[in-house]
């Protein structure tokens, strides 16, 4: 019985003894993903302490921004005219830090965005460029956003409104109100704007809604202008400039269309077997739904920049007579060549092909014979070098349209179409 007890404690004991392999397999992996889990939730909350420490830091800078406006702007010695309006970017720099650079906490850059402008009373205009022309301004309206490096997308904003004492400002003076869009109607914030006049020189950048203010200046006419390098207006100019004129106690207000310009990367070409002119200085029209700019350059191969970037595109041709157009012509353009701000369209643009045979010596030349005359726009002749004939033929190319053709004391019109293809003229 003893021996029996015995047996049974010791198969016992064998069963129980420590644990098998699979066993400690899954234990470490229930193990690995518990800490795994863990390790998220640890990250989350540093993530948003984090988050929350520096969005604290941006609410104190925007509250900062706006006690240091209202303080200037009810100041006696200095009063609101001492505040920028418009968009200014870190307009107070933190001491110690550099004036116009990102305001820095604990590493961290921080951007001020400070828009300050003038509003009518009981004006329900979003912008100030929408109010009235005939409101009169009388309080400010000061909004700030701070932004820093991973809250972009969640800005801390303030606003609030000031009103400066009564008589400080004179009634006799107006106003000036420009909004700027780009080439889709969105406004463009951060163009700088400058206007002359009786006031004096004034430059500004509009604020997020596209509106740049000059307000209280002396009544008169200002010349208002916008000048940025690789920015054209509608008309193509890079310059945009309009004169406008003040009355007092008014609002004036305008807008203007002011984008990044696009260019053409404009290549000629012909039909096999055939040369470009030799001096090509044909000048090249960009047509839309708007109308018609001549664009005139020199080459073969040649960049057309300071284009307004329609929507639309461009429908290219060459020459600058009615006549010129293959659409005139009861034939298709080419292709719609894309335009878009800030980029570069490659296009090519078909001439067409012409023989001209003729036994003299010297250069060969086309005067244009256009037989459509644009009274808007009388239409100057053109005159084409196409070079010099080898063994008496000079295989050459023209724009499509009517042409002399002229070499020595001889001469022979021509009209070039698409459909009639490749042309020989024999002067005598």
């Amino acid at each position: 019985m003893l021996a029996g007890g015995t047996r049974e404690t010791r198969e016992t004991t064998h069963a129980d003894d420590g644990f098998t392999l699979i066993e400690v397999i899954v234990a470490f992996a229930l193990f690995m993903v518990l800490l795994g889990s863990s390790t998220v939730v640890l990250a989350a909350t540093q993530d948003s302490t984090r988050d929350n420490s520096r969005r604290t830091a941006a609410i104190n800078l925007a509250a900062r921004e706006l006690a240091i406006t209202a303080d200037t702007f009810n100041s006696l010695l200095r009063g609101p005219e001492e505040v920028a309006v418009n968009q200014v970017l870190n307009p107070d720099q933190l001491p110690g830090g550099t004036p116009g650079e990102p305001l820095v906490i604990d590493n961290v850059p921080y951007t001020v965005k400070r828009t300050a402008q003038w509003a009518a009373v009981g004006s329900a205009a979003s912008s100030t460029c929408d109010d009235g022309t005939s409101s009169e301004l009388a309080y400010l309206r000061v909004r700030v956003e701070v932004t820093w490096p991973g809250g972009e997308d969640h800005p801390v904003r303030m606003t609030t409104l000031m009103t400066p004492l009564k008589g400080t400002y004179s009634s006799t003076d107006g106003h000036i109100g420009l909004k700027v869009i780009d080439r889709d109607g969105v406004p463009r914030a951060g163009q700088s704007v400058t206007i002359s006049g009786p006031s004096g020189t004034r430059t500004a950048s509009t604020a997020e809604d596209g509106c740049v203010l000059f307000a209280y200046v002396s009544p008169g006419t200002y010349t208002v202008t916008l000048n940025t390098s690789g920015y054209v207006d509608i008309a193509g100019a890079v310059s945009s400039s309009r004169t406008v004129t003040v009355t007092a106690g008014q609002l004036w207000r305008g807008s203007v269309s002011y984008d990044r310009a696009a260019r053409m990367a404009v290549h000629f070409t012909t039909a096999p077997g055939y040369a470009l002119p030799r001096a090509n200085d044909l000048p090249l029209m960009f047509t839309t739904s708007a109308g018609s700019v001549e664009r005139t350059g020199s080459g073969n191969n040649r960049t057309v920049s300071d284009l307004w970037p329609y929507a639309s595109g461009y429908e290219i041709w060459a020459g600058h007579c009615l006549d010129n157009d293959p659409a005139n012509l009861g034939e298709a353009r080419a292709p719609v060549a894309v335009s878009d701000p800030g980029t570069t369209t490659s296009i090519e643009v078909a001439l067409a092909p012409l023989t001209v045979s003729w036994g003299g010596a010297g250069a060969i030349t086309a005067v244009s014979n256009p037989s459509i005359d644009n009274p808007q726009s009388p239409c100057a002749a053109t005159t084409v070098d196409l070079g010099t004939p080898s063994g008496g033929v000079l295989a050459t190319s023209l724009p499509y349209g009517r042409w002399t053709i002229k070499a020595g004391s001889a001469s022979k019109d021509v009209t070039l179409t698409q459909a009639a293809g490749p042309q020989t003229v024999s002067l005598p």
